[in-house]
């Protein structure tokens, strides 16, 4: 099994900001790590009210309000990514995602996107709204 390690700090301006911007109740927080904000939180390898994937999220249509992931940035994780999102849209009306790469799709809308500046060059790190604005069909 993959451990991840801690190589972000969640600062109380972060945890501040966040929690101003997503206000949609209830709301499920995936990739929570060890983080207990959230009405649910899911994470695939730490202690969470569900243990489970990010891209398979087991619960039924509308079940919430909103997701939020602040999942791992490695580029591996772009497809991951796209699927997270199809899955927190088909389970809340509203996705966040806090990542460095923005997810665009005929289906659904980016409504804000907010990026930490940091002195110097650096990748990007967005906070992303999304609303679904029709059902995605799978085949």
């Amino acid at each position: 099994m993959t451990r991840y390690r801690e190589a972000f700090s969640w600062t109380d301006s972060i945890d501040a900001f966040v929690k101003w911007h997503v206000r949609e109740t209830p709301l499920l927080n995936v990739c929570s790590g060890a983080s207990h904000w959230g009405d649910v939180t899911m994470d695939k390898y730490e202690p969470a009210d569900v243990q489970g994937d990010w891209t398979q999220l087991p619960f039924e249509r509308d079940s919430f309000g909103a997701v939020f992931a602040d999942p791992p940035w490695d580029a591996a994780y772009r497809k991951p990514v796209a699927d997270f999102v199809k899955e927190a849209l088909r389970v809340a009306p509203v996705a966040y995602l806090m990542a460095p790469w923005l997810y665009c799709a005929a289906w659904c809308d980016v409504t804000n996107v907010w990026y930490r500046e940091f002195p110097g060059v650096w990748a990007p790190v967005l906070l992303s709204r999304y609303e679904r604005t029709r059902q995605l069909v799978l085949a």
